[in-house]
């Protein structure tokens, strides 16, 4: 039999205090108050010389009269501008690279068997089980770029197939993979793109085909397994199918459905796919989704637009002539936000496979400088994007209770002189280094986008050879 201890000798003994207690925060400290700066609240307010008090992480006040608690760390931010984490709504950037990721081939093009794609049990491109939370990765060697320039927050998205997954709302604070997410999951991620050659759906029509009998199916497999769990006596249990179980947060409308629409036609074809559907929407692109404007906000779908605008090709020869149509439509795509925004549709912001945060940051400046209001900029990078993501009472402004993803600069964001000196992600502060890095990055992300993504076609119409697309019922030019 053990000896009864006294007390003072358990609590003072070196066996109590090498137990594990929790892990203690890195940020140093706990709480601490950013005063004197001008606060852009993310909501259309703005606060000079402000106060912003953070306590574990979150924001415990912001005013211009906030009561600073005696124990907090003062940071003096006089002169300097503190606005919420911007929003990449939808990204691939921080999804681990994994045999599974294949680029769809061309239809003309039939790739070798060593690289072709098994067959899908859930069927043809069907991948709505899978989560972008499940292929987190937390190199911030990577990601630095982003966080430096302001970007602390982004919709992470699966990356193939027709129903491709689940994307995963996750801020950039370095650490597990698993405390990076805020909220999963989101959204369901589409796309048009064909299946293998000579494989259904092939094709365009085969695809949106493909679409509607699926929802259908998943409308009919939600009908059979309520029926059966509420008399499952003297029933036929009904097949489970995961693909079909993964979809009925769609059907059920508590999941939305991210569809890719740049041109008219493509967000036209979205809205007629829907149809008959009682679903929620998101279209992607939006390049000219402000054609369609009326019909976007009468069923409250929002646009998340793209910031990889379309670019006149830098190596193409100086004799070639461009199209009337083309040159309108790259107008138009930086024009976009600015019509959005007149029409009254909601819309956020979002990357489109540019390769670097600056990249992301140098083209949300263009928006305004093409007429988007700077208030309605911040707000579409931040607090638009957070209610369309269904995260705005965790992020997308400095408010009471919400997550402390902070960005601090020396000027006003949308000054192509500002540079950013501080970010706080989930309250941890992190100082920017200087851009000499980023002016190589961007260097690398022109070179990299003349080289390879000005070989697509970044406008319609402009395919080098004749196609009859039986969808649209129309004829390329050569």
């Amino acid at each position: 039999m053990f000896k009864k201890l006294p007390i003072w000798l358990i609590f003072f003994s070196p066996w109590a205090w090498s137990q594990d207690v929790g892990t203690i925060p890195k940020s140093r400290p706990a709480l601490f108050a950013l005063q004197g700066a001008t606060v852009v609240v993310g909501n259309g307010r703005i606060l000079s010389n402000a106060t912003v008090v953070v306590r574990d992480g979150l924001i415990e006040a912001v005013g211009t009269d906030v009561a600073v608690p005696p124990l907090a760390w003062k940071i003096d931010l006089s002169g300097m501008y503190v606005y919420p984490g911007l929003i990449d709504a939808l990204s691939e950037v921080a999804l681990k690279k994994g045999p599974s990721r294949s680029a769809s081939p061309q239809r003309t093009q039939v790739p070798p068997a060593s690289q072709q794609q098994p067959e899908n049990p859930e069927g043809a491109g069907l991948f709505p089980h899978l989560r972008a939370a499940d292929r987190l990765e937390s190199d911030m060697k990577k990601l630095s770029s982003w966080r430096d320039s302001g970007v602390l927050t982004l919709n992470v998205a699966p990356d193939r197939g027709i129903f491709m997954g689940q994307t995963a709302v996750v801020n950039l604070n370095g650490e597990e993979p698993d405390r990076m997410i805020v909220r999963s999951p989101v959204a369901m991620r589409m796309s048009f793109q064909s299946v293998r050659p000579r494989t259904y759906p092939s094709s365009l029509m085969g695809v949106i085909a493909h679409i509607k009998q699926t929802l259908l199916d998943a409308r009919h497999y939600g009908t059979a397994r309520e029926i059966y769990e509420s008399h499952p006596r003297n029933l036929k249990r009904p097949e489970t199918d995961r693909a079909l179980e993964a979809l009925q947060p769609v059907i059920q409308s508590s999941m939305p459905l991210i569809f890719p629409a740049k041109e008219a036609k493509e967000v036209r074809r979205v809205l007629n796919i829907i149809e008959g559907f009682p679903l929620r929407c998101i279209v992607a692109g939006g390049f000219q989704a402000d054609q369609l404007a009326e019909e976007l906000k009468d069923k409250d779908i929002p646009v998340l637009l793209s910031l990889n605008f379309p670019e006149k090709e830098k190596d193409a020869h100086p004799a070639a002539e461009e199209s009337l149509r083309v040159i309108r439509y790259r107008h138009q795509a930086l024009q976009s936000a600015f019509r959005l925004h007149q029409a009254g549709v909601r819309f956020a912001f979002y990357s489109d496979g540019l390769k670097s945060g600056s990249d992301y940051l140098k083209n949300l400046r263009r928006t305004v400088q093409e007429g988007l209001p700077k208030e309605a900029a911040i707000q579409a990078a931040t607090l638009w994007a957070a209610q369309i993501l269904g995260v705005d009472q965790q992020l997308g402004s400095i408010e009471s209770g919400k997550i402390a993803n902070l960005v601090v600069s020396d000027g006003e964001l949308f000054d192509e002189k500002t540079k950013i000196k501080h970010v706080f992600v989930d309250g941890e502060k992190h100082d920017v280094p200087a851009k000499t890095r980023d002016k190589k990055e961007e260097g690398e992300s022109a070179d990299t986008q003349t080289g390879l993504r000005q070989m697509q076609s970044t406008a319609p119409d402009t395919t080098p050879y004749v196609q009859f697309d039986f969808w649209e019922g129309r004829r390329a030019a050569p």
